[in-house]
């Protein structure tokens, strides 16, 4: 569809600048009559302009814009005309076409919660519902200020996860880069050295630095090979259900690392159906679209499970017991919001209570982390110093 970029007059008699996709120039002036606006002049692209595949709205960004247009709702302002002035306003190109392409279709006489489920590809699904019930409920200022702070927990629990992810592997990979060329590099030529001497004995932790360059010598193609394995490995997981499954299920396994990822997607899962059970969606229907929204397999196949669970009579607390993805005090959280009627308010507690933990986890494991690694990389170097020292020391001694 052709992109636009026009000038036009508002109401009050001030020249507005915006842009957006229609079939025609027709187009551009039903839409602008629509909303008593005069069109000055427009400029049509020779070539459609297509930046969806380029560029994205980040979470932090259609935070902010829900938060803007809650407000502006809140303030008495219609809704067409506060989509109008956030899209005028929008500094990413992406927000203005998506949010552009609802305008129109408000313009159409389409409901915004149905214009913004075409958009899902850009807006998460797990909002969705939440914008219908506040236009049921004529809430839609607070449903969406609801979604513009569950995006920014989201987000806060992705970068608290990543934060804690790339610090060790970081670490790992600085040593493991430092080992490879002390391997290759250094030490052959070193003990070459050593071996030329004469020395009729070596010491045994030369010998054995020698045993071990002369295997890594011999496998170390088995290095990259690994790399190349693990990395196809995870590039299939992104495709085949059984490999992503296997992939998700493996890194929970991972000491550490392992428990900060179990603990997001638990925040993840909490948050989500503190979310919307609170909006007034019902829990099946809540986890139906949660099993549609998050990624991890191993998480995917505990909703489903629950929502069958449930679906058959029991509890949402008598399907948690059979699961060992949740913690004990987790079923004890659920039973007490099921017998009180408060599982919304148990399902916040609990987001919080994992957001709170991913962060403190995040905040220690450089202090767990560093004496191991330090540790580990002081034996490592320990064995070749005193492999490389020996020899130095017996030809002194042989000297005098």
């Amino acid at each position: 569809m052709p992109f636009f970029k026009y000038t036009y007059m508002d109401s009050n008699g001030r020249t507005q600048r915006a842009e957006g996709e229609f079939p025609s120039v027709s187009d551009v002036l039903k839409f602008l009559e629509k909303q008593g606006f005069t069109l000055v002049k427009y400029r049509k692209p020779v070539f459609t302009r297509n930046t969806d595949f380029l560029a994205r709205m980040s979470r932090v960004e259609l935070a902010e814009f829900f938060h803007n247009l809650a407000l502006l709702l809140k303030g008495g302002v219609p809704l067409r005309e506060s989509l109008q002035d956030l899209i005028t306003n929008a500094d990413n190109p992406v927000i203005s076409k998506v949010f552009g392409r609802v305008q129109n279709k408000l313009e159409d006489g389409i409901l915004f919660s149905e214009s913004l489920t075409a958009e899902n590809k850009h807006v998460p699904k797990i909002i969705l519902p939440l914008v219908a019930i506040g236009e049921e409920t004529g809430q839609l200022d607070r449903t969406l200020e609801d979604a513009a702070i569950h995006l920014e927990k989201v987000q806060e629990i992705i970068f608290s996860t990543r934060r804690a992810l790339i610090y060790p592997t970081f670490i790992l990979l600085a040593m493991l880069g430092a080992f490879i060329f002390w391997m290759v590099f250094v030490l052959p030529q070193l003990l070459e050295l050593f071996a030329a001497m004469g020395l009729k004995e070596l010491p045994l932790a030369t010998r054995i630095l020698m045993v071990s360059v002369e295997y890594f010598q011999t496998f170390w193609p088995i290095i990259p090979i690994f790399f190349l394995i693990f990395f196809s490995f995870y590039l299939l997981s992104r495709k085949n259900e059984k490999i992503r499954y296997a992939w998700d299920k493996s890194m929970t396994c991972i000491p550490i690392t392992g428990t900060i990822m179990r603990s997001s997607q638990l925040a993840f899962f909490f948050e989500y159906t503190s979310l919307l059970t609170s909006g007034g969606i019902h829990i099946i229907r809540s986890l139906n679209i949660m099993k549609q929204s998050v990624e991890n397999r191993l998480l995917q196949e505990s909703i489903t499970q629950i929502e069958k669970d449930i679906v058959a009579g029991d509890s949402m607390s008598d399907a948690i017991a059979r699961l060992k993805f949740f913690e004990p005090f987790v079923l004890r959280m659920v039973h007490v919001g099921e017998q009180t009627g408060k599982l919304p308010d148990q399902f916040k507690i609990l987001a919080d209570y994992y957001m709170a933990r991913v962060n403190k986890m995040v905040e220690t494991m450089s202090k767990t982390l560093e004496p191991v690694i330090i540790g580990i990389a002081g034996v490592v170097f320990m064995i070749i110093v005193m492999g490389l020292l020996g020899p130095v020391y017996s030809l002194v001694t042989t000297l005098n």
